[in-house]
């Protein structure tokens, strides 16, 4: 199991890691809509096609709510959802070690942390990929996936992941377990042309699976954009992969007599489903980014649902398992590397857009018990290979400095309870 050490960094124990309970060795149980809502006229009738003519305003115009929007955080301490202090008392509480020192915790209980009343729980679910998880320098470590936990769980109580490489899925799991959190994860393995490395990625999760038991688990995703990625000539040898993946793997997980039956699914581009891969899937998740749909940001969120519901959900309802439609990625890019890809079409990079979008789509989505995951909580440097957007599409900054940006207030729907 991953334990603190009194120094700056989290470490493995040099003992294996076991097997244990449903939450881990040595702990205890923590205990969609068919009509558009971004629309200027929705009135929960029949659905209306011309998505030009949505509204930014829709029907959060009055509730979104000024917040802070800089210097100092108001803090409040972590007692149960109340916004009363913690009886552990402040005096013991610091900044995590190791990480960018914008979440204080008592090192001793990770599960009494100080919360950021800035931070909101609007979002279904966040797409999320811990800091330094990339092969092969696998910086990533416990006390900054803490500290990430302790701030997305402030804005959700869903996660997908998309891979499993350096230890990620148990460190994700470890650190809701240590900070008590009401988080899922839908886990993620990686899929590309190396048949090893696949195989690696999935025997990660099955891993991570024996040690820290479902219950914090959703489901598990098998590849990101596999699909979007192949060669043309090759889409549907890719999907025939994919759909033989997602099958030996439901024979893995059954392999380990969990207490409940995990969906097994892929993630994809919007475009790239077919009833082939969408026969094969328990679930699937797609990638709608009006970004790159060129859209203005005043039509965005109304686009982004037209867009899923006409091809992912479409898809979904044509074949006879009809696995369940989520969002896997949306959302919006504060800023270009370049001035000229600072602009798509219609699209702009900036803050004051990402707000417009706040502001637009995730309540409304909640309102219609959408299935969506914000892309994505974090910017990530690494992309910067990639040029572009590509790095800025987080609520916060890599420094896990919150955006000049305020959360509208609403709930996620109960609707979405078994979702």
């Amino acid at each position: 199991m991953y334990r603190h050490e009194s120094g700056s960094a989290w470490s493995l124990d040099e003992e294996p890691l076991k097997e244990g309970a449903a939450t881990g060795a040595g702990y205890q149980a923590v205990q969609r809509g068919r009509d558009n809502p971004f629309a200027a006229d929705y009135n929960g009738g029949a659905k209306k096609r011309n998505w030009k003519k949505w509204a930014i305003g829709g029907l959060l115009g009055a509730v979104v709510i000024g917040g802070v929007v800089g210097g100092i955080a108001a803090w409040k301490a972590h007692s149960g959802g109340s916004s009363s202090s913690s009886s552990s008392g402040s005096g013991k509480m610091q900044y995590i070690d190791g990480t960018a020192k914008v979440v204080k915790w008592n090192p001793s209980d990770p599960s009494q942390f100080e919360t950021d009343s800035r931070l909101k729980p609007i979002f279904y679910g966040l797409a999320y990929t811990p800091y330094n998880a990339l092969e092969p320098w696998c910086g990533a470590t416990l006390n900054n996936v803490t500290q990430d936990i302790i701030l997305m769980s402030q804005l959700t109580t869903r996660l997908r992941m998309y891979g499993s490489a350096c230890n990620q899925t148990q460190l994700v799991l470890q650190a809701i377990q240590d900070t008590k959190v009401n988080m899922t994860v839908w886990l993620g393995a990686y899929v590309g042309d190396n048949t090893t490395v696949n195989a690696q990625q999935q025997e990660l999760v099955l891993d991570a699976l024996k040690i820290y038991g479902a219950d914090h688990v959703s489901g598990v995703t098998i590849g990101n954009e596999y699909v979007l990625n192949a060669a043309v000539d090759q889409k549907t040898t890719a999907i025939n992969y994919l759909v033989q993946q997602m099958s030996s793997f439901r024979t893995a997980l059954a392999a380990l007599n969990l207490p409940k039956t995990l969906p097994v699914g892929t993630a994809d581009a919007g475009s790239a489903f077919t009833t082939t891969l969408a026969a094969g899937a328990d679930f699937i998740m797609a990638n709608v980014h009006p970004w790159f749909g060129g859209l203005p940001i005043d039509q965005a969120a109304g686009w982004t649902w037209e867009f899923f519901e006409e091809n992912d959900v479409a898809i979904s309802n044509q074949v006879s398992n009809k696995p369940t439609p989520y969002i896997a990625e949306t959302g919006w890019p504060t800023a270009s590397m370049t001035p000229e890809n600072a602009t798509l079409g219609g699209a702009v990079a900036g803050v004051s857009e990402l707000q417009t979008f706040l502001n637009t789509y995730p309540c409304q989505a909640n309102a219609n018990s959408s299935y969506y995951f914000y892309f994505e909580p974090f910017d990530e440097p690494w992309k910067e290979q990639f040029g572009g957007v590509e790095p800025y599409w987080g609520l916060f900054d890599s420094n896990r400095k919150l955006k000049d940006i305020t959360f509208p207030t609403c709930s996620v729907d109960s609707g979405h309870a078994s979702g």
